[in-house]
Parts: structure tokens; C-alpha cells; sequence
């Protein structure tokens, strides 16, 4: 009996140290995880803490509160948002906690809920919510933008893009650059080459040499001779020096003080060493397709601040960045510097309150058109960062422009490439449905050409004619696409802006028409209206050509006409059953045997011209009428302006036959 209560109490002793060690082993993971949270660490950070919460739910709202943090800081706006609600539910919150909670709801696109948040945020913190009506009417903004969007389309670059991030797409000399933490196949990483904020490899530049529209035709490379240890870009390339500016960032040592220190005790309290991410701007110069004479801006400060995001201006002699140096206006704002006589830039000068705002002001870069953009999370937006637009130069600027609605959304969007100057371009953006964190998407102006086909019944008097074939031929692309109108005439068409295309309307039994348009858009339209009239093909029916005109006295053919007359060869090989004949008409100046031989020189110019071009002898024949069928008032003895005059010195033609 003795010896079973001996045997208990040992088994109980046992049974308590092995508690003792799981709890003293658990609580060591979890001072851990709070160690790599403090340390910028938070994707090691989210490991330690899942593994010391594997069987259960934290309880401690100190817990809670340290992963919705890591979450928010790594831009995990889903996990954030499901941490920061658990907080937002207790008693325990603050005002930090509860608008960083509306915030990941803004970002989400949930303005619905995050309305009702702000508005429950300014009842319990009024002294914080002056900004309500504002941050109110953002979100019913983002909800009209989303519903009424500009006219872009945005598509992933998918064969860019990987599951990590991939941002800030640049054109130098040769190619393209741009920044990525992808894992580079077959390539074994060692613990200081992961970024433990993310547990991605440190950002490095990437290069590649082809792009077209949304689509990689070849693979990228690692930019040789300008990526250093940790994070590198984005940057931009100065055509004016051949210089890369790009920011790179710097492990910079710092001795933060104890939460609870006391300026006037005595006791002598060990400070840990901890390192913090500071950026620097770095320049190479493009030698023989190589990056040499790498060195820093004059201005980088990281044992203080942060300098990085360099801009160019087009004539290389104003750079623009970001930093958060004393003095600024917010958490980072948009500097500049001017580059000197010397070579050397100038003193950093704040861009002005204009486009600095309290928030984050980050990713300036230029336009060839002088047009600024850059991404902000402190002017109205839609969530997280937006791009806006502005005009001026230094520190005078119009007021920023919000890109709207699919160029912005919900998320991070930044870093606006143009390829061609407010037309098309590639951007940078985490919004929903990308192939990774960040993703490079290629953006481009549409749209909507609204095509009417017609058939001309008298005159200048048009009826609807449907079910006519419409070919859309994209004269830059070489490309085309077919579509038939419906029974009212009407086809409806999203194209490209920017584009040259020559649109053909074709139906048996009428002549083709065609025409060529520049699409361009803006704001305040984006359709553009196209009428195509046909002429149906009848015997004994005459038809105008349109600007074949005659200088006076002569019968040569003008480089105009033959410009006509050439669609007029084209009809005649599209339509080889018909036989013409072309009538040419006079001014009533001259008398009537003078006009009637002018007329008929005229109209043999114009046959024998035709001839030339292919077409038999046997389908078309001359004609020429003088003066007897006037267009106008402009009969003998009338005074008429010599425009007049030309408008009755025309050329027509006529079907004489056609051939069943």
C-alpha cells in the first residue's frame, strides 16, 4: 500500500514537471514570436505563433492583437481582417486597432460594412473623427467608380507574374526591368537570403528583353551588376545619362529604448541590438549593355530616414522621390532635387501640400508628357494605395487627380508605366484575382464604337439596312475581326484607343463602304459614333466619286483624284458583273462645245487612268456632259465663288449592265 502511494506520488511529481517543461517550452515559443514580431520578422513571426496556438484559439487579446498585426503589416488583407474582427468584437480595443479594422474593410471592398465602422468609430472616438464625412464619402465614391469605370481594360501579365511579388515595370535601352521575390529555379537559398517580414527571398531586379501587351514572349533574367543583398527597385532609366536610379535598402542598425523606460533611474537597463529597413537611391551607368560606376545619391541618410522611388523628369535634370525626413508633411512625401552645373544634385525640396498629404505619399514617376503620377493612401481614394494624376513641376502642382476605377481598386495599385501617353501602359497592383502578391498588369484605354449602316434611298435621305457584314481592320496591328449588324443597322464595338482602323460595311447587291477613324477618347465620352451608308447596284443608276475634281481648263488626273479613283478600281474588282459608265460634268464658264470636249477629255483621263490599273476596256466607257447637269445655282451669267464652281466639275458614274 505504501508502495502504491509512493508510486503516486511520483507519477504525480512527473506528470507536473512534464507539464512544467510543455508549459515553460510553449511560453519560450510564444516570447519567440513576439520577439520576431517587434523585429520586423512577421512572416517567422506567424510560424511561431501558429505553432504555439496549433491546438487552440488564442485568448489573450495581446495575442489576438500580434497576429492581425503581422497579418496587416505582411498586406494579407483577408487574414488581417479576420484577427483585427476578433479585437474589434472585445472591450479591450483601441482607436489604432478599430480604424485599422475599417481600413482592411475599405480594402477589401467592403464599403458597406466600413461605413457603418467609421460612423461606429466616431462615436466612440469623436475627438478622432473629423474626417468622417470624408472617409464616408470615399467609399460611396469607390462604389459609383466601380460601378461607372473608366474606360480601360486591365489584364494580368500572367507570363510575367509569379505566386510572389513582381511590381514596377520600367523600359531602359534593351528590354525592361522590374522587381520581384521570386525563387529563382534551382537555386538553394540560405537563411540571411530570406526576407523574414515575408518569408519571400529579398526583392531583386529582373530584366527582359520583350513585351508584348499582356503577354511575356520570352523569360526573364537577373539584372546583372546592380542587385546587392537585400531588397532592390523599383527604379527608372534616364535616356538623357544612360543611368539606372533604383532604391536599395540598407539593414540599418538602431537601439530602440525599453517600453517602460525611465529617463531618471539609475539603474543601467541592457538594450538588444535591432535592425530596421532604411532605403538609399543607387545610380549605375549603362556600359556596353552592363551596369558600371554603381554609386550612392548624395543625399541618402538611412542612420536617420529613409530615401528611395526615384522619378526622372524627361530632360534628366529633376529627380523626384520619396522620404520620410524630418519636416515633410506625412508618413512619407514626394521630394526633388535639381541637377547642378556640376553633375551633382541639388538640396531635397519638399513637392508642396498640394500632393503631400498627412498619409503616404510613395512610387512618383513621370510621363514624356510631363504628367506626374504617384500613389497615395492620404487623398480620397478607393482602399489601400491609389494612383493619381497631376500637372506642374518642383513644388507647384494642380490638384491630384484619382486615375478612378479599374486603373485604381481596393488594394496597393502604383507605379504607372505609359506606352503610349494616357493610352495604354503596364501598372503594379495586389488586387484580387492575381497570380501572386504583387502583380505587373498591362492596361489599356477602350472604346465603345457605335456602327450604324444605312442605305441611301434619295439623296441625302437614309433608311436603316441590317444584316450587313462590318470588318474591322486594325491598320497598325495588321489584324481584323468580322461581325454582322443587327436588323436595325447597329453593331456595337470596344476597341483600342490610339488606333488607326479602316471599317468596311459589305452586303450583296450594294456597294461596299468604307472608312478609316483615329480612335481617341476622354472622360466625358468614350463611344464614338460611325455612320456607313451603301448604295444599292441598279441599272441605269448613277453614283457621285467624291472629290474628283479638275483644275480649271485641265483634264490631267489630280494625285486626289486618282486617290477616288483608285476606290473606284477597287468597286470594279469587288463587283466584276457590272459595266460603267463615267460621266464627267463642267463648270457653266465657257461655251457649250468648249465644255462638252473639256468634259469628254475629261472623263477619257479618268477611263484610260482606270485602264491602267487592270480593269478590261469592254466594262467601262467615257462620257462627257459639259455643263447640262449643274449641282447648283451656278447656271451662265450667275456670279459664283470659285468653290462653288468646282462642285459641278465632278465626276460620276453610272451602271450600265449587270451581268446575271
Amino acid at each position: 500500500m505504501k508502495s502504491n502511494k509512493y508510486l503516486l506520488k511520483i507519477s504525480a511529481l512527473m506528470l507536473i514537471s512534464i507539464l512544467t517543461i510543455s508549459t515553460s517550452i510553449a511560453q519560450r515559443k510564444l516570447i519567440k514570436a513576439r520577439e520576431l514580431k517587434d523585429n520586423y520578422q512577421y512572416s517567422n513571426a506567424l510560424t511561431t505563433y501558429n505553432e504555439h496556438f496549433k491546438s487552440s484559439t488564442p485568448r489573450k487579446s495581446g495575442d489576438i492583437r500580434d497576429i492581425a498585426h503581422c497579418y496587416l503589416m505582411m498586406n494579407d488583407i483577408g487574414e488581417a481582417q479576420k484577427w483585427l474582427s476578433k479585437i474589434n468584437s472585445m472591450s479591450v480595443y483601441n482607436s489604432a486597432e478599430m480604424i485599422n479594422y475599417v481600413n482592411v474593410l475599405k480594402s477589401s471592398g467592403d464599403y458597406e460594412n466600413a461605413i457603418i465602422q467609421y460612423k461606429r468609430y466616431a462615436e466612440l472616438f469623436p475627438d478622432r473623427s473629423l474626417k468622417l464625412p470624408e472617409w464616408i464619402e470615399s467609399c460611396k465614391q469607390a462604389e459609383y467608380w466601380i460601378a461607372n469605370p473608366m474606360s480601360y481594360d486591365v489584364t494580368n501579365v500572367e507570363g510575367l507574374n509569379t505566386k510572389n511579388s513582381d511590381f514596377g515595370l520600367i523600359p531602359y535601352k534593351n528590354g525592361f526591368i522590374y522587381s520581384s521575390d521570386r525563387l529563382i529555379e534551382n537555386k538553394q537559398y540560405e537563411s540571411k537570403e530570406i526576407f523574414g517580414w515575408t518569408g519571400n527571398p529579398y526583392l531583386k531586379m529582373f530584366n527582359i528583353s520583350e513585351l508584348e501587351e499582356d503577354k511575356a514572349t520570352n523569360e526573364s533574367a537577373l539584372s546583372e551588376g546592380i542587385n546587392s543583398t537585400f531588397h532592390n527597385g523599383p527604379g527608372v532609366f534616364d535616356k538623357t545619362s544612360e543611368r539606372i536610379y533604383y532604391t536599395l535598402t540598407k539593414l540599418q542598425k538602431t537601439k530602440p529604448l525599453p517600453s517602460n523606460s525611465d529617463p531618471t533611474s539609475w539603474e543601467e537597463i541592457p538594450i538588444p541590438e535591432s535592425y530596421v529597413n532604411r532605403l538609399e537611391i543607387y545610380s549605375a551607368k549603362l556600359v556596353n549593355n552592363k551596369w558600371e560606376d554603381v554609386k550612392p545619391f548624395e543625399y541618402n541618410n538611412s542612420e536617420e530616414y529613409s530615401i528611395g522611388h526615384p522619378s526622372i523628369s524627361i530632360d534628366g535634370k529633376i529627380m523626384y522621390f520619396v522620404s520620410n525626413m524630418p519636416g515633410g508633411y506625412g508618413n512619407s512625401d514626394i521630394y526633388y532635387s535639381l541637377l547642378q552645373s556640376d553633375g551633382k544634385w541639388s538640396n531635397p525640396l519638399n513637392a508642396g501640400a498640394t500632393i503631400n498629404t498627412e498619409g503616404k505619399e510613395v512610387f512618383p514617376i513621370l510621363d514624356k508628357d510631363g504628367t506626374l503620377y504617384f500613389s497615395s493612401d492620404g487623398h480620397s481614394g478607393m482602399g489601400g494605395l491609389d494612383i493619381f494624376e497631376t500637372h506642374g513641376d518642383k513644388n507647384k502642382w494642380s490638384t491630384p487627380e484619382n486615375m478612378q476605377y479599374p486603373i485604381n481598386s481596393p488594394k496597393d495599385d502604383f507605379l504607372p508605366y505609359f506606352t503610349v501617353t494616357g493610352i495604354r501602359g503596364y501598372l503594379s497592383s495586389n488586387r484580387e484575382g492575381g497570380k501572386g502578391e504583387d502583380d505587373i498588369y498591362y492596361f489599356s484605354k477602350k472604346l465603345m464604337i457605335f456602327v450604324t449602316t444605312l442605305e441611301r434611298v434619295k439623296d441625302k435621305m437614309t433608311i436603316p439596312l441590317g444584316n450587313v457584314n462590318v470588318k474591322f481592320e486594325d491598320l497598325i496591328k495588321e489584324d481584323s475581326t468580322t461581325k454582322v449588324t443587327d436588323e436595325n443597322g447597329i453593331w456595337i464595338q470596344k476597341e483600342n484607343c490610339g488606333a488607326v482602323y479602316e471599317i468596311t460595311a459589305s452586303k450583296p447587291g450594294y456597294f461596299q463602304q468604307s472608312k478609316s477613324i483615329y480612335t481617341t477618347t476622354n472622360r466625358s465620352n468614350d463611344t464614338m459614333y460611325v455612320d456607313l451608308i451603301l448604295d444599292k447596284i441598279e441599272e441605269n443608276k448613277s453614283y457621285a466619286i467624291d472629290n474628283i475634281y479638275y483644275d480649271f481648263d485641265k483634264w490631267n488626273i489630280r494625285s486626289d483624284a486618282a486617290v477616288e479613283l483608285d476606290k473606284l478600281v477597287k468597286t470594279l474588282n469587288e463587283y466584276p458583273n457590272i459595266d460603267i459608265e463615267l460621266g464627267s460634268h463642267t463648270d457653266t464658264r465657257g461655251t457649250n462645245e468648249y465644255n462638252n470636249n473639256l468634259s469628254q477629255k475629261r472623263a477619257e483621263s479618268a477611263v484610260d487612268y482606270i485602264i491602267s490599273k487592270g480593269i478590261h476596256k469592254n466594262r467601262i466607257k467615257a462620257k462627257g456632259y459639259g455643263k447640262t447637269k449643274l449641282l447648283n445655282k451656278c447656271a451662265d451669267g450667275i456670279d459664283c465663288p470659285d468653290a462653288d464652281h468646282q462642285l459641278n466639275r465632278r465626276t460620276e458614274f453610272t451602271v450600265t449592265k449587270i451581268h446575271k
